[in-house]
Order: structure tokens, then C-alpha cells, then sequence
């Protein structure tokens, strides 16, 4: 993401706050509430400390140029199935899906890899840093979702507080690569 865009983003979230703190302040006039009843709307306050909520709303629109090249794996696939299969590299690393995809973090974009058609797995692993925070092979847990929201907004969270350099590093340290199985 480039400097320009992440000023924006923070510009964009510091606006969303200030618009909420108004409608709580709004909220605390009588005529106000009274109005809201009759048109049988909402009093209740908005929370303006939640940066993940006014994150997931922004980035609904917000669109990145430049990306720092980190990908959470978010499916993969065998040939002769749709369907995903439940992991995305086993910690032996004896088998790979035959195809898999991967989201960029800061722009959303999917990439499809391939062990016949475009960019191969590994080399496409090799040139990116390539997170797999919820793989089945070691995860206890039986979570349907892959972790890319999570990381994703995890990662603007940080950029916004702290900066981009340190998102990154945070990202990095948090959260496993493919091929890093927790014991």
C-alpha cells in the first residue's frame, strides 16, 4: 500500500469516528430521541472504539495499488474434485493439492495457481509470503473459514494505529506461513 493510500485509509476511519461521536452526541438531546422513536428508528449508541467495524465497512470500497505481496491461502483443490479439500499442505509435505488459491491481504485479489495451468504452486509460494493461519492439518479446531478476514483486518488495524512496517512485522509474527506447522 502505498504512503498516499494509507493516509487515506486513516483520513477515511478518523471521518467514520467523528460522524459516529456526532450521532452519540445527537443521542443524548431529548428531541432528538423523540424524533427517532416517532420515526421508529434506532437510539441506540454506536460504539467508536471498534476501528475492526468501521474497517470492514470502508474497505468495502477502499482500493490498494500497490500491495506488499503477503497472501492468506484461502482454498485448495484437487483435479478430480470441486470440492476443497481439508488442508492446504500437510506438515510432512508428501502431498499437494493440485490447485490452490491464495487472497492479498491489503487488495483482496484472488490468485488461482495451478499445477498445470499458469503459475505453479510452489513457485508462486516461493516468491510470496504466503500465510496459513487456520490449516486443518494442525488446527484443532474445526473452523470452516480460511483466516483472510482475520489477517486482513488485523493487518489495516495496525496500519492504522502503528503504521505499515509495523502491521507487517505484527502480521508476520502472529500468524504461520505455509509450510510452518504449530506442534
Amino acid at each position: 500500500m502505498k504512503k498516499s493510500e494509507l493516509t487515506q485509509l486513516r483520513s477515511l476511519v478518523n471521518a467514520e469516528i467523528t460522524r459516529k461521536k456526532q450521532i452519540n452526541e445527537l443521542l443524548d438531546k431529548e428531541d432528538v430521541i423523540k424524533y427517532i422513536k416517532l420515526i421508529e428508528g434506532s437510539t441506540e449508541k454506536i460504539d467508536t472504539d471498534d476501528i475492526r467495524e468501521i474497517l470492514k465497512e470502508i474497505l468495502k470500497d477502499f482500493k490498494v495499488k500497490e500491495t506488499n505481496g503477503i497472501y492468506v491461502c484461502t482454498a485448495a483443490f484437487d483435479e478430480d474434485s470441486r470440492a476443497p479439500v481439508i488442508y492446504y499442505q500437510k506438515p510432512d509435505n508428501k502431498y499437494t493439492p493440485d490447485k490452490k488459491k491464495y487472497k492479498d491481504i491489503e487488495s483482496g485479489e484472488e490468485i488461482t495457481t495451478d499445477w498445470i495451468y499458469g503459475p505453479q504452486i510452489d513457485q508462486f509460494e516461493r516468491i510470496n509470503t504466503v500465510l496459513n493461519p487456520y490449516n486443518a492439518a494442525y488446527n484443532s479446531k474445526k473452523i470452516k473459514e480460511n483466516g483472510f478476514e482475520e489477517v486482513q483486518l488485523y493487518f489495516y488495524e495496525e496500519s492504522y494505529r502503528n503504521g505499515q512496517y509495523s502491521a507487517i512485522k505484527k502480521v508476520l509474527k502472529k500468524y504461520p506461513r505455509i509450510g510452518s506447522y504449530k506442534s
